[in-house]
Formats: structure tokens, sequence, C-alpha cells
């Protein structure tokens, strides 16, 4: 039976990383090595964490962020599969079995991965990511690129897949890295999905401001250019990195309408026009970016008001 190796990054996580290793721990698969790694908290994480020497190998770094965290861990890891786990998230007793009994199986492919449930203080927010994902299996680049369905805390990863990675910690994107590391694999390996939840997901209440919808979005466009310097299938075909663009720009278009900061809508909106100059949905959508604020938020305030009235009919 392979080892496998999770590697665990940690950043100030001291309230959630004992749940974590827990579930590691409490694996019906226990031919394991945990690897945690300690991105410079400044909180009571070592404290944590040093409950579990013995069981675990700790790693302490000064902070460089999560993708050198998991690059140091994997430096330092003996297993034929790699499993990562986010210090928040949480995975269910059978997750590894059923995963390794998969790729025991199926040794040609490169990534299986699980369905996420995720939640919050308040319980399940979303109990399945397959209900709002179309998932597929095989070779799956041109679905990944258009749809990030693989789970950072849900893959088991060949070792051997990354020798196919660019060295992320080199030059960190800063956003996406998960996304990019899957389509270099999928480049090369087919890709399972295991259709069950296997692992949970903490969400954390998150206020995205215009500011930083910018600063992602700025960051999406330079992964675009990565994948192509990256990936000869996608160098090739340039009309799938256009439509992947114009998605994206229609996409955060929308979330500056439902905000109603239109000067943003606008500007989200002339890009998708350039990547998609004919597009009835992206002019329509431009119609509505130059709507007054007045009459947009009374339109708004009316739909809410019609949703509230049929669910109570």
């Amino acid at each position: 039976m392979s080892l496998v190796s999770v590697i665990i990054p940690v950043y100030n996580g001291e309230k959630y990383i004992e749940e974590a290793l827990e579930s590691v721990l409490g694996q019906t698969f226990q031919n394991i090595e945990i690897i945690v790694v300690n991105d410079g908290s400044t909180d009571g994480t070592e404290q944590r964490v040093g409950k579990y020497t013995g069981r675990i190998t700790y790693i302490a770094q000064t902070n460089q962020g999560q993708t050198a965290a998991r690059r140091n861990g994997l430096n330092h890891s003996r297993g034929a599969w790699i499993a990562y786990l986010d210090c928040d998230d949480v995975w269910l007793p059978r997750k590894l079995e059923r995963q390794v009994q998969f790729l025991e199986a199926h040794p040609e492919y490169g990534i299986v991965t699980t369905d996420v449930e995720s939640f919050d203080k308040a319980g399940v927010t979303r109990p399945s990511l397959k209900a709002e994902c179309n998932i597929t299996n095989g070779h799956v680049l041109t679905e990944l690129l258009f749809s990030n369905w693989i789970s950072p805390s849900a893959a088991l990863i060949k070792r051997d897949c990354f020798e196919k990675v660019a060295n992320l910690a080199a030059e960190p994107p800063e956003y996406g890295e998960d996304w990019l590391m899957w389509l270099q694999i999928a480049a090369h390996f087919p890709v399972y999905f295991i259709d069950e939840v296997l692992v949970r997901h903490r969400v954390h209440p998150e206020s995205i401001s215009a500011a930083d919808a910018d600063w992602r979005i700025e960051r999406f466009y330079r992964n675009l250019r990565f994948l192509q310097e990256h990936i000869p299938q996608l160098s090739a075909r340039p009309d799938l990195i256009r439509e992947c663009a114009f998605r994206i720009c229609i996409k955060h278009a929308k979330y500056h309408l439902q905000s109603v900061e239109l000067p943003m809508a606008r500007k989200r909106l002339r890009e998708a026009t350039l990547y998609k100059p004919y597009n009835l949905k992206a002019w329509m959508l431009m119609g509505a970016a130059y709507t007054p604020s007045p009459i947009l938020r009374s339109l708004k305030g009316m739909m809410k008001g019609l949703h509230k009235t049929m669910g109570k009919s």
C-alpha cells in the first residue's frame, strides 16, 4: 500500500488546525504522513500543533504565502500520492480510503477528487459542489478552464504530476494558484471525480470591495497569460482563452451591477466586448450598466419584493 503525504499549510489557524488534524488522524486509511507547514503564524498555532508532536512532521517558515508553504511541504514529503488540506477544512473518515482505492485500480489518473460540502458557523451553506458545476471525468482541460471544480482539500494527486507543474513558488500568482496547478496537470493526466461528499469546506464571511474585485480580475488575466505560455494545448487554442476571459468579465460585471457599482460594471463590459464584440448578452448588460443608479436600485427592490411575495404564495 503506497504512502500518502498529507500537507497542511497554516497561517494563523489556531481556531481550526486541531479539527483539521483530527480529521486526518481519524481516516480509515492510515498509511499516511502528516506535514504541517506553519507559514509564519503570529497567533497560537505553534502551541496547538505542538500537541501532535510525534504524530506529525512540523515545519516552520517565515511568511511566504500558501503556494510556498505547499511547495515546502512537498519537498519534505515521501509519499507516492499527495493530499493537501487547508487548515480550516475537514475530511470525512473515508476520504483517503475511497481515493486510494480508485488510484490503485486506475494508476493512469493524475488526480482523483471528491464532492465537497460548504459550511459556516450557522450550518451548511452548500450541500454539494456537483450540484453547481458541470463535472466530467477523463481529460478535462477545457472543462477546468471554464469552471474550477477541484477543491484543494479534496484532491489526491500522483507525485509524478508535479514534474509537469511550473514552480509557482518562484513567482507566486497571488490568486488562483490551485487552478493553475490543476490545469497544468490536466494537460497531461486524466482526472476523476468521486460523486460523494467526503470533504467539508469552511466558509468565512467575506465582503469583496470593488478594489478587491479589480485586483482579482487583473490577476486572472495574468494567470491566463501564464497558461498560454505553459500549456501547448491552450497556446494552440486562443479562442478558448478569449472565451474564458469573456466569461470572467461577464461574471464580474454582473457582480458590480448587483452592487450598483456602475462604473466598474461598464469597465468590465467594455473588456468583454473586446473579446466578443457581437455578443448580445454583453450589450444588454451594458444597457443596464448605463441605467441611472436610483432606477436600478428601485428595480432591484421591486424584484426582491416580487420574489418574497411569490415565495409566500
